[in-house]
């Protein structure tokens, strides 16, 4: 069982982890950095000392190489040495990169002293270390299609769910089916907006904990975050199954490990035709020894009012939601090498019915016979320990997840061909998920003509799934299906990069893993039992490679291909006294499913310009996606998993950030073209038709501006987006059209010492377009539903800050 050896997987970690060998403390450290743009010299000498050094936003040119033995500002003397740049120290572990100042002419009149100017050092659009690629990674130096999000934009400016990211990052997707029921997807490559068995297109984590494997996702409240980062395409050379389409990882802010703070909010808010909602959210940061240990506790709890209304039922607003949460991070500096963090969150999601109208009446407006509500609770915990040492870096982490899900369908439009009365019919479905992950990497500092990392990985994954069938008059089960699954994993992966030239770079890298998979599905309708046992086993190698070139000091290029894969597995539960078909015979659904494969290849650039004011990436991409996997619906309404053809996307995407004094301007785009291209005989599927939901462009414009209201300090903020036409193709039979409208956002903040005030609007111009999601399997083919957007909500926060 995968308890018992939960306490041997974190036990063994930390052994490994505390027996190494410790540095002493020094102010010298072995360096190796080449010459490059100064921003990102600098930014590898943070990391590779351990210092933080700003950037700022200087036209410095590109640094001079420093290698060997070092203290800080002798470094920085090398490294700045004939550049257009200086350094200013503030303590030991901060300096500040600063225009170099020009001789005063000797001829000048001698004049009376100016006050000298207020120094105004900018934050530089990708000064920032990212860890998507499980090494620490200048953004600026980063030949991938990887973007950031600072952590501040989701404390008062944005909604702080996981459907808030998309808007803000090129190319991400988020279904619509309610919080803690959403799907991911990346450069549309979708596979159904049903949650059934199939694994998740996108890795999504919190720090080290992976949140999902084959279920929807939690939808943690974003909050309290460093930064948010999206790495964008197949990753399975580093994560393994499950990353297809990228990785979403959210970064939490660490322990302070020398100062008391904390944080408080209070929010109100207003939606337009519903109740009101609240929300609270409490941060709390503790040293519990001062410098070597300390403690970070965030506390949340959010209500908000639905927006539909059912006219059969008489009920106005429903879909009220709850969600609430706690996270506590402890960090143990061991020693100035090691250091050791414990990470833990539990969230709870409570809904009391689904949130889809009928197209058939209003825009809020639907007829069912019961309620249908949701639940997902999420617990998390995951131990990481690091060493920083003269040649690299060591890394143990230890993730465990356990995930547990229900909710409920109205099945009484199916009744008939389920040999039922006419209703109620109600499709109840729990599931309980349990995980644990071991990892252990070294990694090579940056710099040198060498970098590299190597790992080894084991996890072990279990998910229990049980679905009931009930006639409510008279009250009767008509059918009850038990699916158990086990999957086992272990993998060897790495990757290596080459600088043989200054501006030349080549990574290669890959994966070689093991899978074994275990199922047993038992179910038992009013005619007939079954049961069922069925193995799998996998091995196989996913390969990476990257060619990078620095064209100049502001211009990088790069070629990448990836791959990805998904493993496969059987159906269970999805077919009520008929049988299925094997692979190669017999009628759709069959029993089991194949893996699917991702094959990837890009070509992309970043620009930065104006004097580091402005940054620019944009990529174009061709993939090659064979034996789709996707989730399906049965005659009976139930859901499976079926291979459905292969197919491919195509397409590019742009973003930019622009910075200047008290303007920041964000900006993305993305047009694609996903389809299947070849259709499984099988499954009578349009070949050259889209991909499920994806829309064909989606792009988003932000802007920010420092301001003075009433005397005081803040902000104002807006942003608008556009979500183009996209379609899905659930049954044969049943095809519905989406998308094709407008978000909108303003904010404005005003800070009065430790307070601050923001007023928030979402959907500033009240659209009602029809979202990707699909809410009730059991309607396919019997009714056209949509779900809308949320109508314009007004949020009112109050923040403490001590």
């Amino acid at each position: 069982m995968i308890c018992r050896g939960r306490r041997g997987f974190i036990l063994f970690g930390i052994a490994f982890s505390l027996g190494g060998q410790t540095a002493q403390a020094g102010e010298r450290h072995r360096l190796s950095i080449p010459a490059q743009p100064m921003t990102a010299a600098v930014l590898q000498l943070g990391v590779q000392a351990r210092v933080s050094i700003n950037a700022g936003a200087a036209a410095c040119g590109r640094s001079r190489a420093v290698r060997g033995s070092h203290d800080v500002q002798s470094a920085l003397r090398l490294m700045t040495e004939g550049s257009a740049c200086a350094f200013r120290r503030i303590d030991d572990r901060t300096y500040i990169i600063t225009p170099r100042p020009q001789p005063r002419p000797a001829s000048s009149p001698r004049t009376a002293p100016e006050a000298p100017p207020v120094e105004h050092v900018p934050f530089a659009v990708d000064d920032v270390i990212v860890t998507a690629t499980k090494r620490d990674l200048a953004l600026a130096d980063a030949p991938y299609a990887l973007s950031a999000l600072d952590g501040d934009v989701f404390d008062a400016a944005a909604r702080q769910d996981t459907a808030a990211l998309a808007t803000r990052l090129a190319g991400l997707t988020v279904t619509n089916l309610g919080s803690g029921r959403n799907k991911l997807f990346v450069r549309g490559l979708a596979d159904s907006p049903l949650t059934g068995q199939t694994q998740a297109m996108v890795g999504l984590y919190l720090d080290e904990t992976r949140l999902t494997y084959d279920a929807p996702d939690p939808d943690l409240r974003l909050v309290d975050l460093e930064r948010v980062e999206l790495l964008r395409g197949p990753q399975a050379s580093l994560y393994g199954a499950g990353a297809m389409g990228g990785v979403l990882k959210l970064v939490s802010r660490p322990p302070e490990l020398d100062a008391y703070s904390g944080k408080a909010s209070a929010g109100v808010s207003f939606t337009e035709g519903s109740i009101s909602g609240n929300s609270t959210d409490v941060i709390f940061n503790a040293p519990l020894i001062r410098d070597r240990l300390a403690m970070r506790t965030v506390i949340y709890q959010e209500r908000f009012g639905g927006v539909i209304d059912d006219t059969n039922l008489g009920l106005i607003d429903t879909g009220r939601t709850v969600r609430s949460g706690t996270r506590m991070t402890f960090l143990w500096r061991i020693d100035p090498q090691w250091q050791a963090r414990l990470g833990w969150v539990r969230q709870d999601i409570r809904i009391n019915d689904s949130q889809y109208a009928f197209e058939s009446q209003g825009t809020y407006e639907r007829a069912l016979s019961k309620r249908e509500p949701s639940n997902n609770n999420f617990s998390g915990m995951a131990l990481a320990v690091t060493g920083d040492l003269s040649w690299g870096r060591v890394k143990i982490t230890n993730a465990f997840q356990a995930h547990n899900l229900g909710r409920r369908y109205d099945a009484t439009r199916a009744a008939a061909p389920l040999g039922a009365s006419d209703g109620p019919l109600i499709y109840d479905e729990a599931d309980s998920i349990e995980a644990i992950a071991l990892e252990m990497s070294v990694a090579t500092h940056p710099g040198g003509p060498f970098e590299g990392i190597a790992g080894v990985y084991a996890s072990q994954y279990e998910h229990d799934r049980a679905g009931e069938l009930r006639d409510l008059k008279p009250d009767q089960q008509l059918f009850r299906a038990v699916k158990q699954d086990k999957t086992w994993e272990a993998a060897l992966f790495g990757e290596a990069t080459w600088n043989p030239r200054d501006r030349i770079k080549l990574t290669v890298g890959g994966r070689y893993f093991v899978v074994a998979i275990f199922s047993h599905t038992y179910q038992q309708s009013r005619a007939s039992e079954d049961q069922f046992e069925g193995r799998h086993k996998d091995a196989d190698f996913a390969l990476k490679s990257v060619l990078e070139y620095d064209v100049s000091d502001s211009l990088l290029a790069y070629v990448q291909q990836s791959q990805g894969y998904r493993v496969g597995g059987f159906n269970g539960g999805a077919l009520i006294d008929k049988p299925y078909g094997q692979l190669g015979s017999g009628a759709p659904p069959f029993r089991e499913f194949a893996p699917d494969r991702l094959y990837s290849l890009e070509a992309g650039v970043r620009w930065r310009g104006f004097d580091n004011r402005l940054m620019l990436r944009a990529a174009a991409f061709r993939t090659r996606w064979e034996e789709i996997q996707s989730d399906r619906v049965s005659p009976d309404g139930l859901p499976f998993t079926a291979n459905i053809g292969s197919g491919g996307s195509t397409g590019i995407e742009v973003e930019g950030v622009w910075r200047d004094g008290p303007w920041r301007l964000d900006f993305n785009f993305m047009a694609n073209d996903a389809r299947l291209e070849t259709a499984d005989k099988n499954y009578p599927l349009e070949e050259g038709g889209h991909l499920p939901g994806v829309p064909r462009v989606l792009g988003a414009a932000s802007a920010r501006r420092e301001v003075s209201l009433g005397g005081l300090p803040g902000w104002i903020s807006g942003s608008v987006g556009y979500v183009g036409p996209s379609s899905q193709q659930l049954s044969p039979v049943a095809t519905t059209q989406m998308g094709d409208y407008v978000t909108s956002e303003v904010a404005a903040s005003v800070a009065m010492g430790a307070w601050d005030a923001t007023l928030r609007i979402d959907n500033l111009f009240n659209g009602s377009g029809d979202t990707f999601g699909y809410g009730n399997p059991f309607l396919v083919g019997r009714e056209t539903v949509a779900t809308p957007q949320r109508p314009r909500s007004f949020t009112l926060s109050l923040t403490r800050s001590f």
